[in-house]
């Protein structure tokens, strides 16, 4: 089967997924938690994979680039590794981290984010990321000595890390 241009294609691969959805002023779309557990936990400082039941496919002109959403400041949860490529057919999955010096727990019992000194609960029914197409760019690479590399003329040069003096 070929892909038209402009065509996002989504496929559930587990019964209660959510298709990815936008209102038309948004420039992202929500993507949703997906398992079969009635909760699932983040423990402090540590990240975990979150199923979200979809897959995709699209042309290699884009990439999918998953984001946090603003409402994730309640959790403190933070979005990592976020790039969907427009090869992969397998289930998508969500990098979160948790931020806190306590457990959150994504659940299907509650429908607000609910937080106690050593908890904090996330509703399941909450997008839990967000993602947002973009256009790869096509580049020539091409392998050139590092003495040529360092001739080509840059502000910065080779100064490291705080070189800049921002």
């Amino acid at each position: 089967m070929t892909l038209k241009e402009n065509e996002l294609l989504f496929a559930k691969v587990r019964d209660g997924a959510i298709i990815p959805s936008k209102r038309e002023e948004d420039g992202c779309f929500d993507i949703y938690a997906c398992f079969n557990e009635e909760y699932m936990v983040i423990p402090p400082h540590t990240n975990k994979l979150i199923p979200t039941g979809i897959a995709s496919a699209f042309t290699p002109k884009y990439r999918l680039a998953i984001r946090e959403r603003g409402s994730n400041t309640k959790s403190t949860l933070i979005t990592m590794a976020g790039q969907v490529d427009s090869g992969y057919r397998g289930e998508i999955f969500v990098s979160l981290y948790n931020g806190n010096d306590i457990h959150i727990e994504i659940t299907k019992n509650i429908i607000e984010v609910e937080k106690t000194e050593d908890l904090i609960r996330v509703p399941y029914t909450k997008a839990i990321a967000q993602f947002a197409i973009e256009e790869v760019p096509v580049m020539n690479v091409k392998e050139i000595s590092y003495e040529y590399l360092v001739k080509i003329e840059s502000e910065r040069g080779i100064g490291k890390l705080g070189s800049s003096t921002k």
